[in-house]
């Protein structure tokens, strides 16, 4: 089941991401999730341990192996928590996949189309490419409500991080890194690029924001190096974009009136 997600010990995987979860989604017995590339879904089976326990619970991944294990292993012992299987493929992880007879995006779409509140993605935006980046969050977007929470970890480029990546101070050694499309793209490994890919901050503000989706709040992880961060990877809320209200519906705050403090 390691090489299945990664390694590291399942149960200490999950309660970190699931804490990570509880601190930044305001999950409550009314949410209802998406795990997307649950794995063998170490992050739900914690978050239904320790609560909150969410209405409904959907994890999702395109690997046959872990859904088996998901559906064999915790289906029976957890409530309202379903495992769907995704035709599709990835190239860090095709070697697991001899067939696959899951549903289409399009099927998964249109099946959950704006049915989440809330979702989650952990370590799923740090193996996949460009273009699958871009396919990927339009497909996710599709099944959350307006409004509705996404949370998911990736590995940005900006000031800081490309500042420890060039003083050689990152945690990960980046021995053989390569740089794609101007310096944009930065995979980890020549030899392997979706093993560590990283994409800058604004090339994942546009993929978010044409999936109809919108950077809320950014969490950094503590692989940049220098102390920073309690996650690992960097941790992003993306909200989807929510119905526009009318202007007789909207609750302004007033302004305080200069004059006012002016003339006291």
């Amino acid at each position: 089941m390691n090489d299945w997600v990664g390694g590291s010990d399942p149960e200490t995987v999950g309660n970190a991401s699931a804490n990570v979860m509880r601190r930044l989604l305001p999950l409550n017995g009314n949410s209802k999730v998406l795990d997307f590339g649950c794995g063998i879904g170490r992050v739900l089976a914690a978050l239904k341990k320790d609560g909150p326990d969410p209405k409904n619970i959907v994890g999702m991944d395109i690997m046959p192996p872990v859904i088996d294990f998901c559906n064999q292993h915790l289906k029976p012992n957890l409530t309202n928590t379903t495992f769907e299987l995704v035709n599709d493929k990835n190239d860090h992880y095709d070697h697991f996949i001899e067939t696959n007879a899951g549903k289409t995006r399009e099927a998964l779409s249109s099946q959950y189309q704006d049915y989440f509140t809330d979702g989650c993605a952990f370590s799923v935006f740090t193996h996949v490419t460009k273009h699958d980046f871009a396919g990927l969050l339009k497909f996710i977007s599709s099944m959350m409500v307006p409004g509705g929470r996404f949370l998911m970890t990736c590995f940005e480029l900006n000031e800081f991080s490309r500042y420890m990546i060039e003083h050689q101070q990152t945690i990960f050694p980046l021995a053989n890194k390569a740089w794609w499309e101007g310096g944009q793209i930065l995979v980890g490994d020549a030899n392997d690029p979706l093993a560590f890919i990283a994409f800058d901050r604004s090339l994942v503000e546009k993929l978010v924001w044409d999936a109809g989706l919108a950077i809320s709040k950014v969490e950094y992880g503590c692989w940049m190096g220098g102390g920073i961060g309690s996650s690992l990877q960097d941790v992003m809320i993306c909200t989807k974009l929510p119905t526009l209200l009318e202007k007789d519906k909207i609750k302004f705050t007033p302004l305080v009136s200069r004059e006012a403090i002016a003339g006291r």
